[in-house]
């Protein structure tokens, strides 16, 4: 960008206000002797019409004396003081640019009709006895003019030709009107040339600007010489300092900056600075050379335990995959045992022939405490692969009826035990669709056993499904509102769910808990002593699984009033149901 100086920006900041004062000054000062000329021409039209007013009641006065003849005999001359009046107003008018006319709403005669400016005057007459004249700067016949008129009342000696009775010819032929005495008669309109006053006022007003600008070009003549000689230059030998200083030189010279005033202040306080800064920059250069020795023994010492780090990385990493392919084999290793061990548990039930009630209780002991073990093995198998990054989904077509059915035969041994009522249900709005059957088995069976796990005797746990369609906002935005916790995908409007949701009357969760209990090896209760035994992996499984589908899982507690853990999918709709 162009850079702009200091004594531009002064010219251009005086000019404007020059212009400005300039503008605001003709414009006032034009506004000002308008309304002057304005004052002086209704202060000369309302002299006139005092005068015609005077030369009026002359003739009102003196009419009878006029049409009487020395014997005192009426001998009417046809001079009446309006007639009076309206020819003096002829004679006044051709003699002068004025124009003088007596006018009505209605007339006697079509040349004493008023114009548009007269009928308004008139009007307001009418409608508002309290006015008495109407006036303005306007046009009349294409010229600009002063207008005013004053109104004429009725008096005892225009009755003769304008009263009763109603339609009577007057001395005129003319018939009267039967007007009443203090009724509007009409009124007298005086128009005005104003050339003489414009084009003083234009010249008066030529003249102050002239004078004006003049007066302003001076000052701002002597404003720029001022400011150049006192700051502008100033400043810029201060400019020149400042660049000697940022190349590193600081032997400056400040004498004969400013005169005694702010600037010259400040060359000192610069001069003062650069030897400061001269002696910073020796110690500052020493210093610097001695912390660069230090910064490269420090960085041979990073690079050292850098290299150190990078080998305990490699046998960390090393380490974990040993443990994660030992946990893997080994889980494997334990299923196949344990899964025969429960087979021949449900065989030697399914055997006919008498058994005592010990022999069931232990049968019934062997199959509960082996499916135990076998969910933590698979647990443990299922979480090695995740951390492996072995675990794919196989998409197939799902059917959540089938999921729970199967759940229901693998837990309810358990719930059983503790004598826990479980309720499934899937609504009927619920459709088939795609997801991996086994990885959303084991989500749905990790929460019901959880709940299971941490209900009390003769609980009770409900596992229900239902389908939340695409344009169901509300429904999304409850959920969100319920849920003390969410993780996953964000909830969002525009995609079908289906909900999976298992709700328990146990133990609850400790509200500052609930942030850890999907983290591996992480419970409610960490304490060695803590009722509920387990390895922590149930839930660090179902997040990883639920995650995997592209899902939520949210859960809601209180402590010892329960938990509601909701599993949201996102799906497509599959056509037909195995419902």
């Amino acid at each position: 960008m162009k850079r702009i100086g200091l004594r531009l920006k002064f010219i251009i900041l005086l000019i404007g206000i020059v212009a400005v004062m300039l503008v605001v000054n003709i414009f006032s000062t034009q506004n000002m002797q308008l309304r002057q000329a304005e004052a002086e021409m209704l202060e000369k039209a309302q002299i006139l019409s005092q005068e015609l007013d005077a030369f009026w009641t002359f003739m009102e006065i003196n009419e009878t004396r006029i049409n009487t003849d020395s014997d005192g005999e009426e001998d009417f001359k046809g001079l009446y003081c309006v007639v009076a009046a309206k020819s003096v107003c002829m004679l006044f008018s051709t003699e002068t640019d004025y124009k003088i006319q007596y006018t009505n709403l209605k007339t006697r005669r079509k040349a004493d009709a008023p114009d548009e400016f007269e009928i308004t005057a008139l009007e307001r007459f009418n409608n508002n006895p309290e006015v008495r004249e109407h006036y303005a700067l306007t046009e009349f016949e294409g010229e600009e003019a002063f207008r005013y008129v004053k109104s004429l009342y009725i008096t005892d000696s225009c009755l003769k030709c304008h009263g009763d009775p109603v339609g009577e010819l007057d001395i005129f032929g003319y018939p009267k009107e039967g007007m009443k005495i203090g009724d509007v008669a009409g009124a007298v309109s005086i128009v005005m040339p104003v050339d003489t006053y414009l084009n003083g006022l234009q010249n008066n007003i030529t003249q102050q600007a002239l004078l004006l600008g003049l007066l302003l070009v001076l000052c701002l003549a002597a404003v720029f010489i001022a400011v150049s000689k006192l700051v502008t230059r100033p400043l810029a030998k201060l400019e020149s300092v400042a660049q000697q200083i940022e190349k590193g030189d600081f032997d400056v010279d400040v004498s004969g900056i400013g005169y005694r005033d702010e600037i010259s202040d400040l060359s000192l306080h610069i001069s003062t600075m650069a030897n400061e800064l001269s002696g910073f920059y020796g110690e500052l250069e020493s210093k610097v050379s001695e912390r660069t020795l230090q910064l490269e023994e420090a960085n041979k010492e990073l690079d050292y335990r850098k290299h150190q780090l990078e080998i305990i990385n490699e046998k960390l990493q090393k380490d974990s995959e040993y443990k994660s392919e030992y946990l893997a084999t080994m889980s494997h290793e334990l299923r196949t045992p344990l899964t025969s061990i429960i087979a021949f548990a449900e065989m030697w039930e399914r055997t006919t022939g008498e058994k005592s009630a010990k022999d069931l209780h232990t049968v019934n002991e062997i199959k509960i405490n082996g499916q135990i073990l076998l969910n933590i093995v698979n647990n443990i198998l299922e979480m090695s692969r995740l951390e492996a990054g072995n675990t794919e989904l196989s998409i197939e077509q799902v059917d959540l009826v089938d999921i729970f059915g199967m759940v229901e035969r693998t837990v309810n041994p358990l719930a059983e035990k503790k004598g826990i009522d479980i309720n499934y249900s899937v609504e009927s709005s619920v459709p088939v669709f795609k997801a991996d059957w086994e990885k959303l088995r084991r989500i749905v069976e990790n929460l019901v056993t959880n709940s299971v796990k941490y209900t009390h005797r003769c609980g009770i746990v409900s596992i229900r499904a239902y389908f939340i369609e695409r344009d169901s906002k509300t429904a999304v935005i409850n959920i969100i509102k319920q849920h003390s916790l969410i993780i996953g995908k964000p909830l969002v409007g525009g995609k079908d769910y289906v909900a999976i949701e298992v709700c328990d009357d146990g133990m609850g969760i400790v509200q500052e808990n609930l942030g850890q209990i999907f983290e591996k090896f992480k419970q409610d209760s960490q304490s060695a002593y803590r009722r509920y035994k387990g390895t922590g992996l149930g839930l660090a499984v179902v997040k990883e699984l639920v995650e995997l589908h592209g899902g939520t899982i949210g859960v809601q507690s209180v402590s010892k009033q329960g938990s509601t853990f909701t599993v949201l999918l996102p799906i497509e709709k599959q056509k037909g149901s195995l419902q």
